[in-house]
C-alpha cells in the first residue's frame, strides 16, 4: 500500500471526511485527494500534521511498517516490563535486577519496532535472552 493509501486508511478509520481531514493537516481538499490516490506524494509537513492530529505511527504512514496507531514510550516500557516481570517470577524464585532489565531491554526494543508481541514471540525472545 502507498503513503496515499495510508492516508485514506486513517481517515476512514477515524470516519471523516476528505474536507475535514485536509483542514486538520492545513491542505487543500484536492491536495488530499491528490495524496490519496497516489497522484501526489504528501510534504513532510503534511505527514507531521496527519501523525501529531490522529496519534498515527509515522513509520506505518512512511513506510508500512509497524502499527497504525503510536503508542507512548511510557505505556511500551511499562508493558516491557510487566512481560519480562511475569516471565522471571513464573517460578517463584527472586527476580534479579541485571535479568530483568536484560529481558525489559530485548523487549522494549522488539516492541518499539512493531508495536506489539504476540505470546507466541514473545516467549520465544523471553527464552533466548534468559
Amino acid at each position: 500500500m502507498s503513503i496515499g493509501g495510508r492516508f485514506l486508511e486513517v481517515r476512514k478509520s477515524h470516519s471523516l471526511n476528505q474536507v475535514d481531514v485536509a483542514a486538520t493537516i492545513g491542505v487543500s481538499h484536492g491536495a488530499l485527494v491528490n495524496y490519496e490516490k497516489g497522484l501526489r506524494e504528501p510534504p513532510a509537513a503534511a505527514i507531521v500534521a496527519m501523525c501529531n492530529a490522529y496519534n498515527v505511527n509515522a513509520a506505518w504512514l512512511l513506510l508500512g511498517e509497524g502499527r497504525p496507531e503510536r503508542s507512548s514510550l511510557d505505556d511500551l516500557y511499562e508493558r516491557s516490563i510487566a512481560i519480562a516481570w511475569a516471565y522471571l517470577s513464573r517460578g517463584g524464585d527472586e527476580v534479579e535486577q541485571a535479568a530483568l532489565i536484560k529481558l525489559g531491554s530485548a523487549l522494549f526494543q522488539y516492541l518499539m519496532e512493531h508495536g506489539e508481541i504476540s505470546d507466541t514471540m514473545s516467549e520465544k525472545l523471553l527464552s533466548l535472552s534468559a
